[in-house]
């Protein structure tokens, strides 16, 4: 008996090490399959620009795996000479490029000469039920041509899971498959990474809200699927209301997929009879979360 204690007690660490280290490993995998496509091509100065999720939106998953790519490649075999990414935020040109999630052939080439470097990878990566599915590209900076590429499935354990802001294991079957594909949004606005919309979403029609107070005054926010004029006095007739204090973020779920218009209004001093201060119109869509700032 004691036997088998030790020998099940030893299984589990194995197969908890496993677990935690398939997705890093798989990522491993894939960079080494870029590093050996690359060295094919003797293409030796490399630099990890970005990799995006689907909506090409900058995230700390895209940010994790960018770098660990990176560090691939250096240990790789094939002596490369890697650009550190740490110093690409003060490069004007790889900043705009990072942020827009897109680079073309002349902005390869400009790159190129700039960090002095031979190709330039990217990636992007989208969530699937249990997978990320993760694409990367080498472009040649001659003249921006795809010169290797790969694509591979890593699967999410704990910590993938920890990176993507979802939960894995027992309370995982609450999960959606919706990651936010939808475009475009105004400038407030960000889908959340990952979602967390009800389960019966598509079925009840429902995607989930938030706002974000990015402003130093409490602010009461009234959504509403009716246009609304005047002063108000009480809530009566508005679909959904709540009250921000500086620096708050809440969330109004399960609402409608429908076009609805918001109004802000400030209740630093006063709370009764105020007039809006902003407004404009926000679109629900479903099984899909957002939040806007309020700037």
């Amino acid at each position: 008996m004691k036997n088998l204690f030790c020998l099940s007690f030893l299984m589990l660490i194995s197969f908890s090490a496993f677990a935690q280290n398939t997705f890093d490993r798989s990522l491993g995998e894939l960079s080494a399959e870029i590093a050996e496509k690359l060295q094919a091509k003797e293409k030796k100065k490399i630099v990890v620009l970005y990799v995006t999720d689907i909506n090409k939106s900058q995230t700390v998953a895209g940010k994790y795996m960018a770098d660990v790519i990176s560090v691939h490649i250096v240990n790789n075999a094939g002596n490369f000479e890697v650009f550190d990414r740490e110093n690409l935020s003060g490069i004007a040109e790889a900043k705009k490029m990072i942020a827009e999630g897109y680079i073309d052939a002349n902005q390869a080439k400009q790159l190129g000469k700039i960090l002095a470097v031979d190709a330039i990878i990217i990636g992007n990566y989208t969530v699937l039920s249990t997978t990320l599915k993760l694409t990367l590209k080498a472009l040649d900076v001659n003249n921006g041509f795809v010169i290797a590429a790969g694509m591979k499935d890593l699967p999410i354990n704990a910590d993938a899971g920890a990176l993507l802001g979802i939960s894995v294991g027992s309370g995982s079957s609450d999960l959606n498959a919706n990651k936010g594909f939808n475009r475009p949004m105004n400038s407030n606005e960000s889908y959340n990474n990952p979602e967390t919309v009800s389960k019966n979403c598509e079925i009840n029609n429902t995607g989930d809200y938030c706002f974000t107070n990015g402003t130093n005054l409490k602010l009461k926010v009234l959504v509403n699927s009716r246009s609304i004029q005047g002063r108000f006095s009480s809530n009566r007739g508005v679909d959904y209301s709540l009250i921000l204090i500086p620096g708050q973020t809440q969330c109004f779920y399960n609402m409608k997929v429908n076009p609805y218009n918001y109004y802000f209004f400030d209740i630093t001093k006063h709370a009764e009879m105020y007039d809006y201060q902003f407004s404009g119109q926000i679109n629900v869509e479903q099984c899909k979360s957002k939040t806007f700032v309020i700037k």
